[in-house]
């Protein structure tokens, strides 16, 4: 009898171009908390005593090494912590019924983009000023890249980041790729 196994969306793929690094990340688990109307408070007190971390904000990602929050729209946040086979249930012994859960795991395809001339790569398809003055270490926007969906986060000096939609993980990496190889 076949055996089914999961893939992540790029395969685990790694690669050096230049001076930048690009690795697909696929450790994680990410999950979408929706935080039920009027109950901001309560959710923001259940992060701080569960993970000691304050609310993260539609441009500053919070993190603790182990669970990364960020704010994705008023009233929702989205979880990265590392992979467990049921995240939403892992989640709900901390948070309980502070918010609706969704797995969004399989959804998104996570590229880390790192090395010196990484910003000046992302700087050709991105249109978020990613000046370290501007984009500070865990600063997190929404955007989008060749006309693609995108999450980017800062996580050190030249590292960032990178979520879209694991339906279209192969052009994304293909845009990444090509304006790596365009600076280097």
């Amino acid at each position: 009898m076949a055996r089914l196994s999961s893939l992540s969306p790029l395969n685990g793929y790694q690669k050096s171009i230049g001076s930048i690094n690009l690795c697909e990340i696929n450790d994680y688990s990410l999950v979408s908390l929706a935080i039920p109307q009027d109950t901001t408070k309560k959710f923001a007190k259940i992060i701080k005593d569960e993970f000691d971390l304050a609310m993260p904000t539609s441009v500053m990602s919070k993190t603790d090494k182990k669970t990364r929050l960020l704010m994705t729209q008023p009233d929702q946040i989205f979880s990265i912590i590392p992979r467990v086979d049921n995240p939403e249930e892992d989640l709900s012994k901390t948070i309980g019924k502070a918010a609706y859960m969704t797995d969004q795991t399989d959804a998104w395809v996570v590229l880390e983009i790192s090395g010196a001339t990484s910003r000046t790569a992302l700087e050709r398809i991105c249109q978020v000023d990613l000046d370290s003055n501007m984009f500070k270490l865990n600063a997190m926007a929404r955007t989008t890249m060749e006309h693609m969906a995108t999450i980017i986060i800062r996580t050190d000096v030249n590292t960032f980041l990178l979520m879209s939609a694991s339906s279209s993980a192969k052009s994304f990496l293909h845009a990444v790729e090509l304006s790596a190889k365009h600076i280097s």
